[in-house]
């Protein structure tokens, strides 16, 4: 009854969405295109930077997901203010209630060279040290081996947004202040596109290091590792906002084109992506009322299209702000969104996690709020018990 419900609310939804003359319509895909058999798609939230709260704060998180109904929690994994120590109690913390973990970890200073000098902005991931990324996640990975429950952690994300200048050094703007797309067209001896291209190598190794660190010491335990949650969905208006705004990106299809060595002039044809379980990516769409269109043309397919053979996706971002709703129906109004874009992540398949962002810190994202869960938020309720 209640599944019923559930389908029957979204189809009044199109159909309102068609009187009221919503967004453009996108073609689908051919179906079965690059399919993975996934048995059922796990839908949780990030809840980042705990590193910044204390013990009971931490607990008291931990308690309002489990009362939210949310099975999964994307955490951070070391970064500044944090040890691991505080990521071991983080986790466990969680897992104690049930609640398991997605543990994200960002560029870390220990991963660059002894006496490197942080230049200022975000860290430069052509400057990682392999030797020093193998030992920091050599000790991170036998630490939490060690001092978590066994099936606390489900995955490993490694890097956010690393294709995008808010998180990655190497991606600068241009003379002028504009920001710069690398697109599969890009040739490989631009010299804007060295930095990038450096780092993107780096970054393969890292991959190769951090399987064979987590076939040593998470033997036995099933957590899946991740690619960095890459920035996507730009082509939906051409890029025009971070050209503008100055943010150079590195696009997902070139970013997954080197990962597996495929782009004609690299050298090293290792094709990398095959020590990762699962592709990462954000998703945050408009508001078209062909979201499964959407999702596919703009998030999807655009990394299909350069994959030898499909991989599993974890969306481990997605969201829409709450702004965009202040004047158009309100929580309810994003609730109905929100059903909206499960429902077509479900139905395109091929996705093994989704991460909504997020539960209570980012104040134009978040879905709980003065101690309450605010009807957005209640999707979670929906899903679980249809």
């Amino acid at each position: 009854m209640k599944r019923t419900i559930f389908y029957l609310v979204l189809v009044l939804f199109f159909c309102l969405g068609s009187m009221q003359g919503c967004s453009k319509t996108i073609p689908i895909q051919e179906e079965g295109k690059n399919e993975v058999v996934i048995e059922e798609t796990t839908h949780g939230v990030c809840r980042m930077n705990l590193q910044r709260e204390n013990y009971g704060k931490v607990v008291e998180i931990a308690n309002n997901i489990v009362q939210s109904n949310i099975p999964v929690v994307r955490i951070n994994g070391i970064k500044e203010g944090g040890s691991i120590d505080q990521v071991i109690h983080n986790i466990n913390t969680f897992a104690q209630k049930g609640v398991k973990v997605l543990l994200m970890q960002s560029m870390w200073i220990e991963m660059y060279p002894e006496g490197y000098e942080q230049v200022s902005g975000p860290s430069r991931m052509s400057d990682i040290d392999p030797n020093r990324f193998r030992i920091f996640m050599n000790k991170l990975l036998e630490e939490l081996a060690l001092h978590t429950q066994k099936d606390a952690i489900i995955g490993l994300e490694l890097f956010n947004e690393a294709n995008h200048a808010d998180f990655n050094g190497d991606l600068q703007p241009t003379p002028e202040g504009k920001g710069e797309i690398f697109k599969l067209d890009t040739p490989l001896d631009k010299s804007s596109f060295q930095d990038a291209y450096a780092g993107i190598t780096k970054y393969s190794k890292c991959l190769e290091i951090t399987r064979n660190l987590m076939d040593i010491h998470f033997t036995g335990r099933n957590v899946k590792l991740i690619t960095q949650g890459m920035k996507s969905g730009g082509e939906q208006n051409d890029f025009r906002w971070a050209i503008n705004n100055g943010y150079t990106i590195v696009a997902a299809d070139m970013f997954m084109t080197l990962l597996q060595g495929k782009h004609p002039d690299q050298a090293d044809k290792t094709n990398y992506l095959q020590f990762a379980d699962g592709i990462g990516f954000h998703a945050y769409p408009e508001l078209f009322e062909d979201m499964e269109g959407s999702l596919l043309t703009y998030y999807y397919d655009v990394i299909n299209n350069v994959l030898d053979k499909p991989v599993p996706y974890w969306i481990t971002e997605w969201g829409f702000r709450k702004e965009l709703f202040e004047n158009n129906g309100g929580e309810a109004k994003r609730l109905q969104y929100f059903r909206l874009f499960i429902q077509a992540v479900e139905k395109i398949g091929n996705t093994e996690m989704t991460l909504l962002f997020d539960f209570d810190l980012n104040k134009n994202h978040s879905i709980w709020e003065n101690g309450t869960l605010l009807e957005s938020g209640t999707i979670f309720q929906e899903i679980n018990n249809k």
